[in-house]
């Protein structure tokens, strides 16, 4: 499994007069194993609790990932918060989603929230809202 992260480079370029151009540099790491990420997770790293429900989202299991999603979210990791918010858009929990986006405290967290609740009928009630428990 491979984890993903963009950076961007700055490197002169001789055929610019500009001097300098920016070029996204794409590195792969390898995802730890399950039992790895797990005890790394369980250690208290909203980091790793982020990557281990991402490896459970891989695999399939995407109710036990949102759990790690939540606790790393709760923690203030902001991809675990997209990575919730994502989830809960996917079960309809567009009221939800919306909260998680906003926690982000930014532009895009503003503009993901704005769109989740493009859902939610007149009345204020989300229809695909799940019950509470």
């Amino acid at each position: 499994m491979i984890f993903r992260r963009r950076r961007q480079r700055t490197s002169p370029d001789n055929n610019n007069q500009g001097g300098n151009s920016q070029e996204p540099e794409v590195s792969f790491t390898t995802l730890p194993s399950e039992t790895a990420a797990r005890q790394a997770a369980e250690g208290g790293s909203p980091i790793e609790m982020n990557r281990l429900g991402v490896i459970l989202k891989t695999q399939g299991r995407v109710d036990e990932a949102a759990v790690w999603f939540e606790k790393a979210a709760a923690a203030g990791n902001k991809d675990a918060i997209g990575n919730l918010g994502l989830y809960l858009l996917s079960q309809g929990r567009n009221q939800e989603a919306a909260e998680w986006f906003r926690r982000a405290g930014d532009a895009l967290g503003d503009a993901l929230a704005r769109n989740a609740l493009s859902g939610i009928d007149d009345a204020g009630s989300d229809p695909g809202r799940r019950p509470e428990r």
